[in-house]
């Protein structure tokens, strides 16, 4: 499904990711973690095209995306939540859904309303409250919109960065089913998690990333009981060797 290799990629000159290799199989869910500045986010920009990478590759099902316009890869079926601040506040739940699909309005708002009627079945938000104001909503339900708008186009992948920040305990049980529901739609997930014990508690395998590489991999029980994992988070990473020029 995805398929980066040897991928650098940062800001203003200075690489953030160094590096990286990751592969993400199709249907499953997929949590990178790791410490604070690790890159994690920055990989997910990487692949949504919001960051050209410097080197290496990024292949979804095959077809090399990396370098493309964020626009291409949305089309590709890679579509991202942000960290926060995803919502129009001033418009309802509906509206907010239905921008989701912005880039194929030209299909017609038949497709459209149908569309929205099928999430609605699995994220019951939308046929409750429709009419809603979005900033009205608990954070919890935000994030449920947030997905269903990034379900509207029946993406292969979303990328989710960092789902649960600043969310409480019923908020977390809000995104738990969320995710799960995406993912038993058969939509593959690759999601940035900070709350560690969330993710791999979530997800089928797990990157662990440190200093802009990849200091563990495998199937997230596995990394969850690392004995090394604590060590990543705390301890230091060996730098990666630059690419070539």
């Amino acid at each position: 499904m995805i398929h980066i290799d040897g991928l650098w990629a940062g800001y203003g000159g200075l690489d953030i990711l160094r590096g990286v290799d990751l592969k993400v199989e199709q249907g499953t869910i997929n949590c990178i973690v790791g410490p604070n500045g690790a890159g994690k986010s920055t990989v997910l920009k990487t692949i949504s095209g919001i960051l050209a990478p410097r080197a290496g590759s990024i292949a979804v099902d095959g077809v090399q995306l990396g370098g493309e316009p964020p626009a291409a890869i949305l089309r590709a079926g890679v579509v991202q939540v942000p960290q926060r601040h995803g919502l129009f506040t001033k418009l309802t739940v509906r509206e907010n859904v239905l921008m989701g699909a912005y880039i194929i309005r030209r299909r017609g708002r038949k497709q459209m309303d149908g569309r929205y009627e099928e999430l609605a079945e699995i994220f019951p938000l939308l046929a409750e409250r429709p009419h809603v104001l979005a900033g009205s909503l608990s954070g919890g339900q935000r994030r449920m919109v947030e997905f269903a708008r990034a379900m509207m186009l029946d993406p292969k992948i979303v990328l989710l960065d960092e789902p649960t920040l600043g969310l409480d305990p019923i908020s977390l049980a809000i995104i738990r089913d969320s995710i799960l529901v995406m993912n038993g739609a058969g939509t593959t997930i690759l999601m940035v998690e900070q709350n560690v014990r969330f993710g791999l508690s979530l997800a089928h395998h797990a990157t662990v990333m440190s200093a802009g590489s990849v200091a563990l991999a495998g199937s997230a029980q596995d990394i969850a009981d690392n004995p090394h994992l604590m060590d990543v988070f705390f301890g230091a990473a060996s730098p990666r060797t630059e690419p070539a020029a």
